[in-house]
């Protein structure tokens, strides 16, 4: 009886990769890929006369390159390796996918208020250059002359964003409150460079501005000023 040879690895390789390249699924056809040339590998090392070097070689140089784009892609469709508090504000970004939101992430400016009569966001009827996120603590906020505040969860400068015109309130982040900031010009610029980020995240900027335009003249969200929150706006304005 004659014993089989190596050469079944061939095929079995061969119909790995057949069954890869007829999967739509980026990761799958990937990992298929992968174990097709470790299949093709093993036929390699036991061929009688082997082991082939070369093209063992070039196979492994084919599985790094490969499991370079699976990491790539598994930061593309997850949130592995980001902080909590990464994770978290990724919550507010719910149009975004995390591959989109990792990119925004990378000019996003993690910000403390630090000064004792408050850290100026915006002004109201001033043109503004960032966007912002209040990511913890509560704002004081005035708009049209009415005082009140603005719980975390909320972003300011959007109007400015959105419409590219001078801003509607003027925003104080008192001492101690942590937010987000990014530069609307470099914000516009990805947008331009990766349209479908762009159309994601007007899409949410745009439906948290229509609530609150359809709100009184300040969000449903928003508490009652307080004797501190009045003196900050009064500071400011002194």
């Amino acid at each position: 009886m004659i014993a089989p040879g190596p050469s079944w690895l061939i095929y079995l390789g061969a119909g790995l990769l057949l069954l890869a390249y007829a999967i739509r699924d980026e990761l799958q056809l990937r990992v298929l890929i992968i174990i097709s040339t470790f299949v093709y590998i093993a036929y390699y090392l036991v061929l009688p006369g082997g082991p082939l070097w070369d093209p063992i070689v070039t196979s492994l140089l084919m599985v790094l390159v490969n499991c370079w784009v699976l990491v790539q892609i598994a930061l593309e469709r997850t949130t592995f390796r980001l902080s909590d508090d990464e994770k978290q504000l990724f919550d507010a970004f719910e149009t975004l996918t995390p591959g989109q939101f990792r990119r925004i992430l990378k000019i996003a400016r993690w910000r403390l208020a630090q000064d004792p009569d408050g850290t100026v966001l915006t002004r109201e009827d001033e043109p503004s250059g960032g966007l912002f996120y209040i990511f913890e603590g509560i704002i004081s906020v005035e708009k049209n002359g009415r005082p009140f505040r603005l719980p975390e969860g909320n972003f300011v400068g959007e109007v400015g964003y959105v419409l590219n015109r001078k801003t509607s309130a003027t925003t104080v982040a008192p001492n101690g409150v942590r937010y987000v900031e990014w530069d609307a010009d470099a914000l516009r610029a990805i947008s331009r460079q990766r349209p479908a980020l762009g159309n994601a995240l007007n899409a949410l900027l745009t439906r948290d501005l229509a609530k609150k335009l359809t709100a009184s003249y300040r969000p449903d969200d928003a508490l009652p000023p307080t004797q501190a929150s009045l003196e900050l706006l009064e500071t400011l304005e002194s």
